[in-house]
């Protein structure tokens, strides 16, 4: 008989933490399951911009300048 007690203690502990580990699972994928729509990319790099010091955008611009005249090189 004690054998049985503490094969249905275990057994309760075990159906415990499943439970729990299956309801935590079940909440992070509902909370994660947000979808991400590609304007959420363009205002996230806006934000970024923003967040720029002059200088930086600055030398952001002239790496775009200088992509873009390879860019148009390489084509002609």
């Amino acid at each position: 008989m004690p054998l049985l007690a503490a094969t249905s203690i275990a057994s309760l502990v075990f159906a415990a933490v499943s439970v729990s580990a299956a309801a935590t699972l079940a909440y992070l994928v509902v909370t994660d399951g947000r979808r991400t729509r590609p304007v959420d990319g363009a205002a996230q790099f806006r934000r970024h911009l923003d967040a720029l010091s002059d200088d930086s955008r600055e030398h952001l611009r002239e790496q775009i300048r200088i992509v873009r005249e390879r860019r148009q090189a390489d084509r002609s």
